[in-house]
């Protein structure tokens, strides 16, 4: 299976995957998505959404035999002074490199910036997410 993630405010904490199965993880359990059956040249018309009314996946197409689904990745505001960052749809990998702890989604409006990282933040309403900040630099 191949997966890629589009920049959401409302995801899952992570996902989890066996075979065509895709389980997104939430912060009061699991919501197993079985995709083993859908057809090649299927249209995708929507799945199930998480209780917090998230929807985890965004997309499903299969390819020569191959799944490809979207998924939905949190990010917040971005936290670098005097740049917005907005994001982009981030690469397609196999779902069996899946990190959880990566941020797949790509960061923009920082070109020219070379002083910036990617992190979990929260804003200023108490929200979590992958955000972009000014690279804490070590006193010395």
């Amino acid at each position: 299976m191949k997966i890629n993630f589009l920049a959401v405010s409302e995801a899952p904490s992570h996902y989890s995957f066996s075979g065509e199965v895709v389980q997104a993880h939430y912060e009061r359990g699991v919501v197993e998505y079985d995709l083993a059956s859908f057809p090649e040249k299927g249209v995708f018309k929507g799945a199930g959404l998480l209780p917090s009314g998230a929807q985890a996946v965004r997309g499903i197409e299969r390819v020569n035999g191959e799944l490809y689904v979207t998924l939905a990745q949190k990010v917040i505001a971005g936290q670098y002074p005097g740049r917005k960052a907005h994001w982009r749809e981030s690469p397609t990998i196999d779902a069996a490199d899946y990190d959880p702890n990566t941020c797949y989604v790509v960061p923009t409006g920082m070109a020219g910036v070379d002083d910036y990282e990617i992190v979990q933040g929260v804003d200023v309403a108490g929200n979590t997410g992958w955000t972009v900040r000014k690279k804490e630099m070590a006193d010395g």
